[in-house]
């Protein structure tokens, strides 16, 4: 007998709805959140087992302690997951979920063991203060600006002495706090960067990525924790996709009614439009395509044409465990050329 399972978890409960292929209820349980409480309910369902959650803080630890204990784990996206009627609860969330499972209707989110997903964790790390020296420098910025006092220079932030030009002494207090944190904050994103060149000496994906141009260490880093696994890219239009560098037509009843971007990783847009826009600033091939491409189209659109064709460099690099070349368009046609060849034979 088959079993779908739904696990509606949280930092305190974890609560199951375990349904049959009809589609009724056959266990329900409520647990405090512990591997070994979760590993109990998980016994008492005998039969095959497919179970599913929704993506969340908790997920990368729930899927390491339960992959082994079914024989199918989805982690879903919760964005992708059809709503339902009536109150909310544990068990209504969790039985909701069983049952789209039942019925195949979720969107997985990829998840897996690899120490490519503990990199990620570094990644995350790095972004949340690069983002918080952004806010703090916003905010310093609009004090000295509400006194029409000119920021502009390059040197602004590290120069703390700049605050006494303030008149208002709480704006003053303020200013000199933002100045402080700021410069702790950039200290702090110097000890990120040490940790992302040593794993450039450890890992040699990180190494391949950098010898593409516009791909620094920082960059290379966030492709390896994002991408993670290449070949789960059926082709490269997929993994556009993925990095949000596509728009999809929303088209019904022979109407055209404009364009969306699909869900993706907003990290891998901004890592390949800022690649691009560093590659514009080399005498490569890369150039070469951006100029061919403003003959017809528009700059926005020129370089994001650019970063579509890094992206695609990247993944290819990636699965083929390569070197950027020059003529790595012409290199990609010989392999795929000798590739038809030998599965004919």
């Amino acid at each position: 007998m088959k079993y779908y399972i739904g696990l509606d978890a949280h930092s305190t409960t974890c609560t199951f709805a375990v349904v049959d292929k009809n589609g009724d209820c056959k266990l329900r349980k409520t647990v405090d959140t512990t591997e070994k409480n979760l590993h109990w309910v998980i016994d008492q369902v005998h039969g095959e087992t497919e179970l599913t959650l929704e993506e969340s803080t908790l997920s990368q630890w729930l899927y390491l302690i339960l992959k082994d204990k079914v024989d199918r784990l989805l982690i879903c996206n919760p964005l992708y997951v059809a709503k339902k009627q009536g109150a909310k609860t544990d068990f209504s969330d969790a039985l909701h979920l069983a049952q789209e499972l039942r019925t195949n209707h979720l969107s997985e989110v990829h998840h897996e063991s690899s120490h490519w997903i503990e990199l990620r964790t570094i990644v995350s790390g790095y972004q949340d203060i690069t983002q918080e020296i952004v806010r703090s420098k916003n905010r310093l910025k609009s004090i000295f600006r509400g006194s029409a006092i000119k920021t502009d220079e390059a040197s602004f932030y590290k120069n703390i002495e700049r605050s006494k030009e303030l008149k208002n002494n709480s704006e003053k207090f303020v200013a000199e706090k933002l100045f402080s944190q700021i410069h702790y904050l950039e200290d702090e994103k110097l000890k990120y960067k040490d940790e992302f060149k040593r794993n450039k000496l450890k890992y040699r994906p990180i190494r391949n990525l950098i010898t593409i141009p516009g791909i620094n260490i920082i960059r290379s880093n966030v492709i390896a924790a994002m991408i993670t696994t290449p070949h789960r890219f059926k082709n490269k239009h997929k993994f556009w996709g993925y990095c949000m560098l596509v728009r999809h037509i929303q088209e019904s009843g022979g109407r055209i009614y404009g364009n969306k971007r699909i869900h993706g990783r907003r990290e891998l847009r901004d890592v390949f439009l800022g690649a691009a826009e560093s590659a514009l600033r080399t005498e490569t091939n890369l150039r070469d395509h951006y100029d061919i491409m403003r003959l017809k189209h528009s700059h926005k659109d020129a370089k994001l044409s650019v970063a579509r064709r890094v992206a695609a460099i990247s993944l290819s690099l990636l699965k083929n465990n390569e070197t950027y070349h020059d003529d790595w368009e012409e290199r990609l046609k010989k392999r795929t050329e000798l590739r038809k060849q030998l599965n004919k034979t």
